[in-house]
């Protein structure tokens, strides 16, 4: 046999076929003639060309005329149109041998169909993912809008009632009794805590407007924070230590907001008579730093860990300690803003840790 020497290859290569100088099939093993549909008595001695009319113009026919002539070695995956209308696809391997060209293929078609199953899927998900993006920011759009008028729009008749109390209390306090008077303060009071609520519902739908980043020195806004808060501080006792802080591009404004609502928590919520001490400190994990925030507080129950963070969530009255529960869902919505995440680890009298991470940009 002429081609006794290629046989080895049957039992190590999926196809082996040997193409001469007139582009005539002069060897074919089994695996080739079930690749192409056909009987190997079928290829044999028959051209390419009288086997599968076109195939000169295809690239595989170019590549097979430069390794045919040059002796040029080529690889490459075919896609090929059977006469029953399907298609295959096959990796071959074209190498210049005395006889003309050995092709050794691959059934690829299975991986190809994988592949194009993997794109139309992946291509289909883009479409709802970005569809899903134009709703959700459509959505958050008309939530802003209507944030802004419930916090905005809703202060005036807040004002037009808190101004009648005012006048009532100011021009008629001759003519009220006592439990006048007292309803009078409530209906004030009322009207106050909840223009701050709606001030505070306006501040939390604006966090992310700004876009621009900062390189920010972590020390200097801490410091500067501090110094904004220098009454609290003073009147509370406060001790604060700042470990080494990063330099980071981040958004400042919003930073600066969740170290300031982070520090003046751990000021308010402290034990009685004991000086609140809170320290800062940092350090960098992987892609991300990471901060935390301790005091020696009163704690947090670890089933209240999730609920401080949701917006209108308080776990004391405001007859105890002031607040209109959205402070630590800005905090939240500050850090998701930057790439990272939030979190609390406490102890009942003995203090709280909450530690965030941010992402580096």
């Amino acid at each position: 046999m002429p081609f006794s020497k290629y046989s080895i290859l049957d039992n190590i290569i999926e196809g082996v076929q040997i193409i001469s100088a007139d582009w005539r099939y002069v060897y074919v093993n089994e695996t080739v003639a079930q690749h192409g549909k056909a009987s190997k008595e079928k290829l044999i001695g028959r051209t390419m060309m009288e086997q599968y009319p076109g195939i000169e113009g295809t690239e595989m026919f170019k590549f097979l005329k430069d390794c045919m002539s040059k002796g040029v070695p080529h690889q490459m995956i075919n896609e090929f149109d059977f006469h029953d209308g399907s298609k295959g696809y096959f990796e071959l391997r074209m190498q210049r041998v005395d006889e003309g060209v050995l092709i050794l293929s691959f059934d690829v078609t299975k991986q190809k169909q994988l592949e194009q199953w993997l794109q139309n899927t992946n291509a289909l998900l883009d479409e709802k993912v970005n569809q899903r993006t134009i709703e959700l920011t459509i959505k958050n759009s008309e939530l802003e809008q209507f944030a802004y008028i419930a916090s905005h729009d809703l202060q005036e008749p807040l004002r037009t009632v808190s101004n009648y109390v005012q006048i009532l209390q100011e021009d008629c306090a001759e003519q009220l009794d006592a439990s006048a008077s007292k309803h009078l303060i409530t209906i004030h009071m009322a009207t106050k805590r909840m223009s701050n609520l709606l001030r505070s519902l306006l501040e939390f739908s604006r966090l992310g407007r700004n876009k621009t980043l900062q390189h920010v020195d972590f020390r200097k806004l801490i410091l500067d924070v501090n110094t904004d808060l220098e009454n609290l501080i003073k009147n509370s006792g406060a001790v604060i230590s700042v470990g080494n802080m990063p330099h980071l591009n981040v958004y400042e404004p919003e930073i600066r907001q969740l170290f300031q609502k982070l520090i003046s928590n751990a000021i308010k919520f402290r034990n009685k008579n004991v000086c609140p001490k809170i320290e800062i400190s940092s350090e960098q994990i992987n892609d991300k730093w990471q901060f935390c925030v301790k005091d020696n507080g009163i704690g947090i129950e670890p089933k209240h860990y999730k609920k401080v963070f949701q917006i209108f969530q308080r776990l004391h009255s405001g007859k105890e300690y002031e607040g209109d529960g959205i402070g630590l869902a800005n905090c939240k919505k500050i850090v998701e803003l930057h790439g990272g995440k939030i979190w609390i680890d406490s102890a009942i009298g003995l203090g709280s840790t909450f530690s965030f991470t941010i992402s580096k940009f």
